[in-house]
């Protein structure tokens, strides 16, 4: 079996070798953010100025920290911002690698498009809202939809769309009696303590 050299600093055996071996090789972790920021104490503070973002306010404080000397790591500033230590990581490598336009940029996500188009939306609200005409059911509407727009959806998907999104009731009157007599209706009526 031959063996092969994996690297070139020798592996230590306890922590005082650990130390003398940063110490021989000049090994440190700190990173001068100071140099690597490009931007002026002055840029940066028009910039946290400028921005109306809670992420972009926090990116440019991290900049701004590590540029002052205020905060001397990545995990000092996380901490103090109240984020993960990689996130302000990716921030910085962000910075680094794509400049300030690409690190201030908020990429929105698409996410999954609505089931019934924001159109058939107004269109079912514009309907309901008019005084002469409405809806007396959510079969009628189903069926609107179909003829208007020529999409067919589910009835308990415009049913949840028109009731809890659109906060809206049908135009539907009350039950009356087919017995009930016109004239009695009246005399109620005008002995009625609510009219």
């Amino acid at each position: 079996m031959t063996t092969v050299e994996t690297s070139l600093i020798p592996f230590p055996k306890n922590h005082a070798t650990i130390a003398s071996l940063r110490n021989q090789y000049k090994i440190n972790r700190k990173v001068n953010y100071q140099e690597k920021i490009d931007l002026t104490l002055e840029e940066l503070k028009t910039l946290l100025s400028q921005q109306k973002s809670l992420i972009n306010r926090q990116k440019i404080q991290t900049l701004y920290w590590l540029k002052t000397g205020y905060s001397q790591s990545v995990t000092d500033v996380a901490l103090r911002l109240g984020v993960h230590r990689t996130k302000v990581h990716r921030w910085l490598k962000q910075y680094s690698e794509e400049g300030l336009k690409k690190f201030l940029e908020i990429r929105l996500r698409p996410g999954r498009p609505r089931v019934i188009p924001p159109e058939v939306i107004r269109g079912i609200e514009h309907k309901l809202n008019q005084e002469t005409t409405g809806f007396k059911s959510y079969k009628e509407i189903e069926k609107w939809v179909e003829e208007n727009y020529q999409i067919s959806r589910k009835y308990q998907t415009l049913h949840h769309q028109v009731r809890y999104r659109l906060q809206a009731k049908l135009k539907t009157p009350r039950r009356s009696s087919i017995k009930k007599n016109p004239l009695e209706e009246t005399e109620l009526k005008k002995n009625s303590k609510i009219s």
